[in-house]
């Protein structure tokens, strides 16, 4: 049985993926498994030429769904697992991303082509143990990384492994964790660690493609006996280069004297300062055109706008009641920012093409923020987690009056804000309600989900003394 198909949306979305895939000129399946408390049971290798990335099943454990369910033959190239595309990824970072999914229902698209046995670079794996829990080890590296060995660090107590990491890349062997520095007299120096080497695997716990942070929390939480499986690329000297997500901060960071350095300490408390000083290492300038903005830090994004407006709708500036910075509350859709994909509400907007708004009035933020230009480079700033302020207003409703506001509905989330207030109208001459105030309650019920149309037969329907409640985006002081 080459492939299961179980309904006609099953054959619409195989059509679909066999267009995507049709410039491979091969057969392309897709195979429905669904993961038991065994597994999945399917072994992962690389291509046996080092500069080409794919995922082979080089074995299947008998006592896996894949091996079970039948479908999936040793040779066959994984492209997609549940829309996830791993064609062109490393198998290792392929393995990570299965295991993270949720499941059950695996759908697994993959390439069969003859003469891929040749091409794997591992002979098939005919030989399997008892237990189908994945494990890093030594051997599962070798195929695509050099000089791999496996070290055993004994922690004492609280101590740290003494050593410094860093997520860089490599030329040889690509992105991934490394070791910048060994503290002097630690364990990590007396287990022979160097200084240069990628760390591959913590306790059979495997960290290609992870980023730095989870490094650094998985080696932060190892006690007694460590088990490091790592490679050493046979460039001492050359400390990789570390990535923009290496600067988040973290505790224990080490900053040299040259500020675009920075290396970061595994420790569990503050060690002795080290006796030699770290490799100075320059940070790449991220592209601003594709880099993610990463929360807590300020970010610089470029996006192309085809001399088009942004379409956002934002709050804030001196002359406001949000005085202290520019908030993003909506963007519409179909838009430069909903194409871009990168910037969300609750952002905050730092610069416009080198003007600052961090001081500016809310008319010369509108002015710097819809100017058509074919690019706009903007400063911004995610907080770690969105503030509030809850803001409570009793307003008088006169017959045949309004309440000299309306609303719209959140087109990117649930809700309804304030959109506009009209100039001399009950809610302006409150003062209390601004734009873009996100409206929670009328007269206690509670509106949060509602559309645009049904939160506004409500407000047009109250009489006499109305109560809301609203929430407003508080920024963070930068």
């Amino acid at each position: 049985m080459e492939t299961i198909v179980e309904d006609q949306e099953s054959e619409y979305e195989l059509d679909k993926v066999k267009k995507k895939y049709a410039s491979l000129g091969h057969t392309i399946l897709m195979v429905q498994l669904e993961r038991s408390n065994q597994g999945l049971g399917l072994s992962l290798a690389g291509h046996k030429d080092r500069n080409c990335m794919a995922v082979f099943v080089c074995g299947l454990n008998p006592n896996g769904a894949a091996y079970k369910t039948g479908g999936i033959q040793i040779g066959d190239e994984i492209l997609e697992v549940n829309g996830v595309v791993l064609h062109g990824r490393c198998h290792l970072n392929a393995s990570a991303i299965i295991k993270g999914l949720s499941g059950p229902i695996f759908k697994v698209i993959i390439l069969r082509r003859k003469t891929a046995i040749d091409d794997i670079a591992v002979k098939p794996i005919t030989q399997f143990p008892i237990s189908l829990a994945e494990e890093a080890s030594e051997e599962q590296f070798s195929a695509s990384y050099p000089n791999v060995r496996t070290i055993a660090i004994k922690k004492q107590g609280n101590q740290s492994l003494g050593i410094m990491i860093i997520e860089g890349k490599h030329a040889e062997v690509g992105q991934g964790i490394f070791i910048s520095d060994i503290q002097e007299g630690s364990s990590a120096e007396k287990a022979g660690l160097e200084i240069g080497e990628m760390i591959l695997a913590v306790n059979k716990d495997s960290l290609v493609g992870s980023n730095y942070d989870t490094a650094a929390n998985l080696l932060k939480r190892t006690e007694g006996l460590v088990t490091l499986v790592v490679s050493n690329p046979g460039k001492r000297e050359s400390v990789p280069s570390p990535l923009p997500a290496a600067t988040l901060p973290v505790n224990n960071a080490v900053v040299e004297n040259n500020k675009n350095v920075i290396s970061k300490l595994v420790t569990l408390k503050p060690v002795a300062p080290h006796s030699r000083p770290t490799t100075p290492v320059p940070e790449p300038i991220a592209d601003p055109l594709t880099c993610t903005i990463v929360p807590g830090k300020e970010t610089t994004i470029e996006v192309v706008t085809d001399n088009k407006g942004l379409g956002i709708f934002f709050i804030g500036g001196k002359d406001t009641q949000i005085n202290n910075g520019i908030v993003l509350v909506e963007i519409y859709p179909g838009g430069t920012i909903d194409k871009d994909r990168r910037l969300q509400p609750g952002d905050q907007i730092l610069e416009v093409n080198g003007a600052s708004l961090k001081d500016v009035t809310n008319t010369t933020a509108s002015q710097a923020l819809r100017q058509t230009l074919p690019k706009m480079k903007m400063s911004v700033y995610r907080p770690n987690n969105i503030e509030y302020s809850t803001i409570e207003v009793d307003l008088i409703k006169k017959p045949g009056k309004g309440l000299g506001l309306s609303v719209v509905a959140r087109k990117s989330g649930k809700g309804v804000y304030i959109a506009d207030i009209i100039t001399g109208g009950t809610a302006d001459l409150d003062g209390k309600i601004v734009k873009g105030d996100l409206l929670i309650s009328v007269n206690g019920q509670n509106i949060e989900n509602l559309t645009g149309e049904e939160a506004g037969a409500i407000l047009k329907t109250v009489m006499g003394r109305v109560s809301l409640k609203l929430r407003r985006y508080k920024p963070t002081a930068r």
